[in-house]
């Protein structure tokens, strides 16, 4: 708690609001279609209407505001649902980015699947490129789920 007593308010806001849509998220990628997902997540945080450039965030300080909220997720955040929430964010606070989804079947062991952002193609949520790279990006993600 110490940590939050050096942050401005914004931040702290930012980062409840963070810790709720991802458990939200985490819960609704259960039971929902990931276009119904996206669509109301984007809804509730207001993706759609970024602020003005005086009240945005820079990217760093919302990233690291989402690590620290993953970290407190009691069943764990996935690669997509925080993958979900932090473009809704970024979006919010005027960063466009690209969802990617990627697959791979290993020589042994079962298929998997990852999520991750890029922004202006470098890679900013998801892992270092070296572990984006063993999946095969599926085509158009965006067009499917917007």
């Amino acid at each position: 708690m110490i940590y939050w007593k050096r942050r401005p308010m914004g931040e702290f806001r930012l980062f409840a609001q963070t810790l709720s849509a991802l458990a939200l998220t985490r819960l609704a990628l259960n039971c929902a279609p990931l276009t119904v997902v996206r669509r109301r997540l984007w809804s509730t945080l207001r993706a759609g209407r970024p602020l003005p450039p005086g009240c945005r965030l820079p990217m760093t300080r919302i990233l690291r505001c989402t690590a620290a909220a993953a970290k407190l997720m009691p069943v764990g955040a996935t690669c997509l649902a925080q993958a979900l929430v932090i473009q809704a964010l970024l979006q919010r606070h005027g960063y466009s980015t690209q969802l990617k989804i990627g697959v791979r079947r290993p020589q042994s062991g079962p298929f998997a699947a990852h999520a991750w952002l890029e922004h202006e193609g470098a890679t900013v949520v998801g892992g270092p490129e070296a572990v984006t790279l063993q999946y095969q990006p599926l085509p158009e993600v965006e067009q499917l789920i917007s």
